[in-house]
């Protein structure tokens, strides 16, 4: 599980954003999921196979105006994702790669981006089921790919954000 992500000051446009801070997230956003992959391959593939499941959100979806760096690198986690599994299918190395991309998780990183009760109220309308989502929610979809339940499952994205996607 690659899961190391952070998404920098809120709001943070192209225009205002600094090149450090561009480089420092899409860094440990990134990079972090290709050291995680480049590693974590041949290890599961010493032990027999298995699965590494990488961490992207929402965002790689979506444009995302305040949150430009933070956007870009889940996008490049999601194509990277796709990138590894596709690899390691035609090599036969029996490793799957899939990513799962939350929506709002009132996790630390969700409540900066939402700082006020206002903001999260106004967020929480644009979630079809009406509610935030909690860690359980995402961790229970990686439980999923990381099993052998989903042997048949590589390159995917499993989209888990109360229906935010769907409009």
């Amino acid at each position: 599980m690659n899961n190391a992500g952070i998404a920098g000051p809120f709001p943070s446009t192209f225009e205002s954003e600094t090149v450090e801070q561009w480089q420092r997230i899409l860094s440990i956003n990134v990079q972090g999921v290709f050291l995680g992959c480049k590693h974590g391959v041949p290890a599961i593939r010493g032990s027999g196979g298995g699965s590494i499941v990488n961490l992207s959100s929402l965002a790689a979806f979506l444009g995302t105006p305040d949150l430009s760096a933070y956007g870009a690198s889940k996008g490049a986690v999601r194509q990277f994702t796709k990138t590894v599994a596709i690899d390691c299918a035609r090599k036969g190395y029996k490793v799957r790669c899939n990513s799962v991309h939350p929506g709002v998780i009132l996790t630390p990183m969700g409540e900066g981006i939402l700082p006020s009760d206002k903001a999260r109220e106004r967020m929480r309308k644009h979630i079809p089921i009406g509610e935030f989502g909690a860690p359980e929610d995402i961790a229970y979809g990686i439980l999923y790919l990381i099993s052998d339940e989903s042997r048949f499952v590589t390159g995917t994205e499993l989209v888990i954000d109360g229906g935010m996607n769907a409009i």
